[in-house]
């Protein structure tokens, strides 16, 4: 079997060819930035079949083309270990806008509906989950104008620096930007190919007492492209 330090170097290598970051090869992925990040440096051992599948979906490969780098030969992957193809079937509303809270009752902003990988709803459940149409161009190195964002509502200490969250701040539609959080203050950075989005910060003593009101809804979890 290959060793781990060539194992890792080889994603690596793939990801940066391909010109992904760790952030978006993770989330395309379904794990954690800071878990691909310990496999890409040789920190963890080769991950089992079924994680190397997940790594294989985010850098856009064949899933023989991962096994075949981790030294694994396919014929001898047990059934258990191989990804169900069974489709999702939990759908949850897309909304267009979500503005001053959470879209409980919005009926006006849905679009329509759209499926939910099942092993979302079992990371994070159904009723923590919303889905909302990008528009715009302020993330579009990352997610798209037209995509559906698919958000998990998480307290703000699981939020991690980094993380994209869809923001409302002053009562204004929801955005999506990169989260920052510090002793002193909050910062949403863009991550656009144009250079007219800019990033901007407030100071914590401020947000505190609601000048102006910020309300972080969900992280970003999963885009599914526009139909």
């Amino acid at each position: 079997m290959t060793d781990t330090n060539n194992f890792g170097n080889k994603i690596k290598q793939i990801r940066e060819m391909k010109g992904f970051s760790l952030r978006q090869t993770a989330m395309q992925a379904k794990m954690s930035s800071s878990y691909l990040s310990q496999v890409e440096n040789s920190r963890v051992e080769i991950p089992t079949p079924k994680t190397l599948y997940k790594i294989a979906t985010g850098l856009r490969i064949d899933n023989d083309e991962i096994l075949k780098l981790a030294g694994i030969v396919p014929e001898k992957i047990p059934n258990e270990l191989t990804i169900s193809s069974t489709p999702a079937t939990v759908s949850i509303p897309i909304y267009g806008r979500i503005a001053a809270g959470y879209p409980e009752g919005a009926k006006e902003d849905i679009e329509g509906t759209v499926k939910i990988d099942d092993d979302l709803i079992q990371r994070y459940g159904k009723d923590n989950l919303l889905a909302l149409r990008v528009n715009g161009e302020s993330m579009n190195k990352f997610i798209p104008n037209g995509a559906v964002a698919i958000l998990a509502k998480l307290d703000t200490c699981e939020i991690t620096n980094g993380d994209i969250c869809g923001v409302i701040i002053d009562s204004e539609a929801a955005t999506l930007k990169h989260v920052y959080q510090y002793p002193d203050k909050i910062r949403f950075e863009p991550d656009s190919w144009l250079s007219e989005f800019k990033p901007f910060e407030y100071k914590k003593e401020d947000v505190e007492n609601d000048n102006p009101p910020i309300q972080i809804i969900g992280k970003l979890v999963h885009q599914q492209s526009s139909f």
